[in-house]
């Protein structure tokens, strides 16, 4: 069972993905903030990290650069989450700090779960 470490600080979306992420085997762990992110990667070192861009404490962007300096959890895959991000150049901003993908919030759950099912089949060669 491979484990997702969802960082968003939208109450609703957390759900919606642990109702997506949960039936199809996947253990799920959420929290709310960059700070509680980086401290639950480096205590549960999840399989892969879901993360909003937008955090009440941080930006998501940063965060991912962060994790990506750091030897412990550099490589653990990290998903970009956002409604955000029209233009081409935040999804860029997006790769360039570190993340494998970068998703548009709405997004197509089977689309979601393709996605992190081939980033994890890649990483874990499974």
């Amino acid at each position: 069972m491979f484990k997702l470490l969802v960082i968003e600080d939208d109450r609703i979306m957390s759900k919606v993905l642990v109702r997506i992420f949960t039936p199809e085997g996947y253990d799920v762990l959420q929290v709310n903030t960059a700070a509680e992110g980086m401290a639950a990667c480096l205590k549960e070192l999840p399989d892969l990290v879901l993360m909003d861009i937008n955090l009440p404490d941080g930006n998501g962007l940063d965060l991912c650069a962060k994790m990506k300096e750091n030897s412990r959890i550099r490589h653990i895959p990290i998903v970009m989450l956002t409604g955000d991000a029209t233009s081409v150049d935040s999804k860029v901003q997006g790769l360039a700090a570190g993340a494998e993908d970068y998703v548009l919030k709405p997004f197509i759950n089977e689309e979601l779960t393709a996605r992190v099912a081939g980033i994890l089949k890649r990483s874990f060669n499974r």
